[in-house]
């Protein structure tokens, strides 16, 4: 992941946030390069700034061209000499073109859209400010595909959503690979200890209420997937972790001295609840002390770390004792019916259900 950002960033010069960029690769000297840049943008994307002519706003050698034919007689003329359409766009002898203005006094800033040798070039596309940026980097590269060249969309925007979606790509395969560490952790770790591995796999559903809690609060707050808040989701499960295993653990401690399922539950979460409790609300204040960073990722990540601490809490004593009934249910302990409480002249239920 480091190597491909890296990549990104040395690659790929990025211009102003509002902007977009298409890299041609030429030659550029076919009679109907330049024609072919100008229709690019003829038909521009919703993200895309349009003139008053309805076509998007860019600069390009193009517009190089033209803004020193409107200030200069004889390159008016070698242009018009060499348009055979009439649009203003030379389409025949375009080294001439290229020459004349690099023996000009618009040499640097054709060069910025055209290599000396004509080999390469760029497009700048101007966007809308408040537009998404994947509907942005989509864009660009529907734009880039009309070239009759081999081109490449880029830009900060088109850059930093490349980086985006390898986080998130990233993300969700370490996100995977943990879980799977975590489910056969767990399950051994109770299997060694009680007998039953599925009490250990039973902890993984609040984990996964929890990662999925704190994604949706990112997309509903518009915190943006970034190596700081994506650090928060691997996070997430070490911190469900913590407080499922105690979960579990006292309510298998009771299952095991005779108690029933309700029985165990109520026990459980008023005691090792009440404990878990006292270490949430030390651990959200003590790690939400970030948001006052000046830093905003840091920020973030203190916000988001806080409530997956939360979460976890939450999930922990509200999620886990519905799964926990629904394996005894399932693995025939308790009879459907037992719902709430059991008489306490019942007898011991099985002390590994």
């Amino acid at each position: 992941m480091t190597r491909t950002l890296n990549f990104l960033e040395d690659r790929f010069e990025t211009g102003e946030e509002d902007t977009v960029t298409v890299y041609v690769r030429g030659p550029l000297t076919a009679d109907t390069t330049l024609e072919s840049i100008q229709r690019a943008g003829s038909d521009p994307p919703r993200t895309f700034v349009t003139g008053p002519d309805g076509t998007a706003q860019s600069q390009s050698i193009v517009t190089v061209i033209e803004a020193y034919a409107e200030s200069d007689p004889e390159f008016r003329e070698l242009v018009a000499r060499n348009d055979r359409d009439g649009d203003g766009i030379p389409d025949r002898n375009l080294d001439r073109i290229y020459d004349a203005l690099l023996t000009s006094p618009v040499r640097e800033t054709a060069l910025s859209y055209v290599t000396e040798n004509a080999r390469s070039g760029r497009v700048v596309y101007a966007v809308e400010a408040d537009a998404d940026d994947t509907a942005v980097t989509e864009d660009a590269r529907t734009v880039a595909t009309r070239l009759p060249y081999a081109t490449t969309a880029t830009g900060d925007i088109v850059v930093f959503q490349a980086v985006a979606d390898l986080i998130f790509a990233s993300a969700l395969s370490s996100l995977a690979v943990a879980l799977a560490g975590t489910a056969l952790a767990l399950a051994f770790v109770f299997r060694m200890l009680f007998g039953r591995a599925t009490l250990g796999l039973s902890v993984l559903v609040p984990i996964i209420t929890t990662v999925a809690l704190v994604a949706a609060t990112m997309r509903a707050v518009g915190i943006a997937l970034n190596a700081f808040t994506a650090t928060v989701l691997a996070l997430t499960i070490g911190l469900g972790v913590d407080y499922g295993v105690h979960f579990v653990h006292r309510f298998a401690d009771e299952r095991r001295n005779g108690a029933s399922v309700d029985d165990a539950l109520t026990t459980t979460v008023t005691g090792t609840g009440g404990a878990l409790a006292g270490s949430m609300v030390t651990t959200v204040f003590g790690i939400g002390v970030l948001v006052l960073a000046t830093f905003s990722a840091i920020g973030q990540f203190g916000v988001l770390a806080a409530l997956s601490v939360l979460y976890a809490f939450l999930t922990s004593l509200l999620v886990l004792p519905s799964v926990l009934v629904l394996r005894a249910r399932y693995a025939g302990s308790v009879p459907a019916s037992d719902t709430l409480a059991r008489s306490a002249k019942a007898e011991p239920a099985d002390p590994n259900a």
